[in-house]
């Protein structure tokens, strides 16, 4: 009698256990079932996003927008941050080969030493498109595609728009960054437009800068070494933040015309309150749109369209509630 009874209460403990089991693995069922329904009933892969830098308002928009483009189709998305690091993105890169990714998007770094990152991509069979950044017609070889702006017309449109505020006359100074040749295009452009006006000299041409803080050091150096200059470009919207923020200190706002290429919505801020005065919009929800397309097009073809070498808009106060609305600023 007493064995029937033990029988019957394991039987009953191992019913009350096999109940508790039952709703802990439905529920993990259920997620796993979503998981499926979500990815169109199969795991698509690593896609692998590596930026020059990921603080910058307009990248972080543009990397964003195509990883949720891509985990909407069932792919898994990293986005890595090499900080102004080629070696670090090359690095990056080779992380996601040995991962296994099936595509690698790449905004460069360097318009030059990225050529390795890409050669890595090419030696594994893995497809590269390579957005925002300008290339050189020998590494556009190596990549299945390329999204990119207009970025030398936007400089000299900035330019042109400075040297009439400026009455053709005038002392400036330029920041450049020309390792990226997205950011040396714009100081063409601007350098172009400045070689027009007879009545404008350049001071000085500043390379290397690309961060907040060094661009609002050399502006500050810039205004002791050159109390009368008259206009200061930067080839970025770090740079026209950081050259915007120096004359502010400085109480000269009114005194030196501050200009640059991106129109984020710092510039905007800058603009609003008087420390910047022009700048080119860059159409980085446009462009984040297109490259997040350009992707998926590579993933389910192997191919990719046309560089669509998307344009600027030019931004002065004039067109400030424009611009505030694009980036919701209030």
């Amino acid at each position: 009698m007493k064995k029937v009874v033990s029988i019957l209460l394991c039987i009953m403990m191992m019913a009350g256990l096999s109940a508790c089991s039952t709703g802990d693995n439905g529920e993990e069922a259920k997620t796993e079932e979503a998981k499926t329904e979500d990815t169109g009933g199969q795991e698509k892969g690593l896609i692998g996003i590596t930026t020059s830098m990921y603080t910058n308002e307009g990248l972080t928009i543009m990397c964003d927008t195509i990883k949720a483009k891509v985990e909407e189709e069932g792919y898994q998305a990293v986005i890595k941050d090499a900080n102004l690091d080629q070696a670090q993105q090359t690095k990056d890169v080779e992380d996601f080969i040995s991962q296994g990714a099936e595509l690698i998007i790449v905004e460069a770094c360097d318009s030059v030493g990225v050529k390795s990152a890409f050669e890595l991509c090419n030696n594994a069979g893995i497809p590269v498109l390579s957005v925002n950044q300008i290339l050189g017609e020998d590494l556009l070889e190596l990549v299945t595609g390329s999204v990119t702006s207009d970025n030398y017309t936007a400089g000299y449109e900035v330019g042109k728009e400075v040297a009439k505020q400026m009455g053709g006359k005038g002392k400036v100074c330029i920041l450049t960054y020309d390792v990226a040749f997205v950011c040396r295009e714009r100081g063409d452009g601007f350098k172009d437009a400045m070689a027009e006006n007879e009545g404008i000299e350049v001071l000085e041409v500043f390379d290397g800068v690309c961060t907040e803080d060094e661009a609002m050091k050399k502006t500050e150096d810039w205004m002791q070494q050159y109390p009368d200059v008259t206009a200061i470009f930067g080839n970025n919207s770090n740079c026209g933040v950081g050259i915007a923020a120096a004359v502010r200190s400085a109480g000269k706002t009114e005194d030196i015309l501050v200009a640059n290429v991106d129109g984020l919505s710092g510039d905007i801020r800058n603009m609003d309150d008087g420390a910047l005065d022009i700048t080119a919009v860059y159409p980085m929800k446009e462009l984040a749109a297109e490259a997040a397309d350009r992707a998926m097009e590579v993933l389910n073809t192997g191919k990719c369209g046309e560089d669509p070498k998307l344009k600027f808009s030019l931004c002065t106060s004039d067109d400030i509630e424009t611009y505030k609305e694009y980036w919701g600023i209030k």
